[in-house]
């Protein structure tokens, strides 16, 4: 019960970090469908910054979930 209520607590910043990891998720599927019309260094280049990109928004949903923010 704990969980849920501060989740409803942190619904804005995690939503905000969620809205980014689908972003990324969509352009590494859109990089990838579209590979063989792309140079390879710039498929490698979008698959590093959409793979940061998530990586950092889940780091920082578990840092906002852990610690939260003062309100």
């Amino acid at each position: 019960m704990d969980l849920w209520l501060m989740m409803k607590d942190r619904s804005m910043v995690l939503s905000f970090f969620i809205i980014f990891i689908l972003l990324s998720l969509f352009l590494l599927v859109a990089a990838r469908k579209k590979r063989s019309e792309m140079p390879k260094t710039l498929t490698v280049l979008i698959t590093v910054v959409g793979t940061i990109i998530i990586v950092l928004s889940l780091c920082a949903i578990v840092i906002a979930g852990t610690f939260g923010y003062n309100s």
